[in-house]
């Protein structure tokens, strides 16, 4: 069904167009290596070493006020926020309803020929594909058993990490006015998933670090790899003329 909906669209799209859009879809596999590499560099291993650092006092640091378990028996006593809250927070920052929501956004952005929701739309995807890939293989190497014994997937967050992607693609693209509330909106979906009690802190604060981190290294990579591209267009009117930029 995805397949056959990639197909219209395609088709509805001028032949220039498409064939753009089908050129950038092969180098989706590219990408993601060049971000996963970029994740290596300097900027990627402090944020990874802050995450790590953090979710070990969390969870090792039996004496302190951010224990993980002491956390847990808090907001299992207390649920500040609710049963509502914390379900909105599993829908919004359910990676399989974000994944789609970005393809979409970057489809309706070419269709639209509107380039910052299209740009935004495909790092978003290559963030939340990058941050879930490496969420989904920690998953299966720590195993954790989540607050609510559920399963063994508890660390780390997969709502957080894909929350927390998109909130730093948002924030690198268009400065703190988008990033402050984005990032504000994935940290509520990492709370909630504590008051759910399907995480803990360390779960929730090292989705957080490895949703960054893929976040910045998307970012980062897309914008050495593909620069904008300026195309100057001389014009001629009566009596004058001028140049256009497009980028």
């Amino acid at each position: 069904m995805k397949a056959l909906a990639l197909l219209l669209f395609l088709l509805l799209l001028p032949a220039k167009a498409a064939a753009a859009e089908l050129r950038e879809l092969k180098e989706f596999p590219k990408d993601m290596w060049g971000g996963f590499k970029e994740e290596g560099k300097p900027e990627g291993l402090l944020t990874l070493l802050t995450a790590g650092a953090g979710a070990s006092i969390a969870r090792f640091g039996s004496r302190t006020y951010f224990d993980d378990f002491r956390v847990a028996d808090t907001l299992e006593r207390t649920a500040p926020l609710g049963k509502r809250a914390v379900d909105f927070g599993a829908v919004i920052g359910y990676p399989a309803f974000l994944l789609p929501a970005m393809a979409g956004t970057y489809f309706a952005g070419a269709y639209a020929h509107a380039d910052g929701a299209q740009e935004f739309g495909l790092m978003g995807f290559e963030a939340l594909a990058l941050a879930g890939l490496q969420t989904e293989v920690l998953k299966v190497s720590v195993r954790r058993l989540r607050p609510d014994k559920t399963d063994f997937a508890a660390f780390p967050s997969g709502h957080t990490s894909a929350s927390f992607a998109l909130a730093t693609v948002a924030a690198s693209k268009w400065g703190w006015k988008a990033g402050v509330p984005a990032c504000m909106l994935a940290g509520f979906v990492g709370y909630t998933r504590m008051e759910g009690r399907s995480h803990y802190l360390s779960d929730v604060f090292f989705g957080a670090g490895l949703g960054i981190l893929s976040g910045r290294a998307v970012y980062k990579f897309r914008k050495h790899a593909h620069p904008d591209r300026y195309v100057f267009t001389p014009f001629l009117t009566p009596g004058g003329g001028g140049v256009t930029m497009a980028f």
